[in-house]
């Protein structure tokens, strides 16, 4: 096991760190946003008539892909929302001739209800476990050389921000199995 004085910060390090912090914060942001939208916090509501499926990838049981025409509920809101005939969303069970509800948000459509608001928020709680693990690098500037993250750990070891990092880890592994659970019953 190295010891912190063989660990040296790098300028790739730190830029690593940094681009692992934007990433953490965009699934984040974009995940509790949706969250919001699919919960009814947010957007319009309306109806999306599927007319064309595709897989997603993840094999039997993963996202598909459905498109269709979105109606709003209120054809007449303040928004000024009209019908949208290449409307798009995410869901596992939708074949073509199947109505959804779903809302539409700044980042495009999603399925209404708590199961989907759930899945969105254990995501959420995945960006913010990414950061934990992109905190670190950022501090202390050091990519692990085999592999294992030790290097990481051991520079940042006994520090304020270890115990920041923990913490966050601990916090965000538990929201994503009550958030995974939860969109499970909904």
């Amino acid at each position: 096991m190295p010891t912190t004085s063989d660990l040296r910060p790098t300028l790739g390090g730190r830029a690593v760190g940094v681009i692992g912090l934007l990433v953490a914060l965009g699934v984040c942001g974009v995940s509790a946003s949706q969250s919001a939208v699919a919960s009814g916090l947010l957007g319009t509501a309306g109806k999306l008539t599927v007319s064309d499926c595709h897989s997603g990838g993840g094999g039997h049981g993963g996202m598909r892909h459905c498109y269709g025409t979105f109606h709003p509920a209120e054809a007449g809101d303040s928004d000024g929302l009209s019908s949208n005939p290449h409307a798009r969303v995410n869901t596992h069970e939708a074949e073509p001739g199947d109505t959804l509800q779903v809302r539409k948000g700044s980042g495009g459509y999603v399925v209404a209800g708590l199961g989907s608001a759930w899945s969105l928020i254990a995501f959420a709680f995945l960006g913010l476990l990414i950061g934990s693990a992109a905190l670190p690098v950022t501090a202390s500037g050091v990519l692990p050389r085999r592999g294992t993250g030790q290097d990481i750990f051991a520079a940042v070891r006994g520090t304020r921000l270890a115990w920041i990092a923990k913490r966050l880890a601990l916090m965000s592994s538990a929201g994503i199995a009550v958030s995974a659970y939860l969109a499970w019953l909904f």
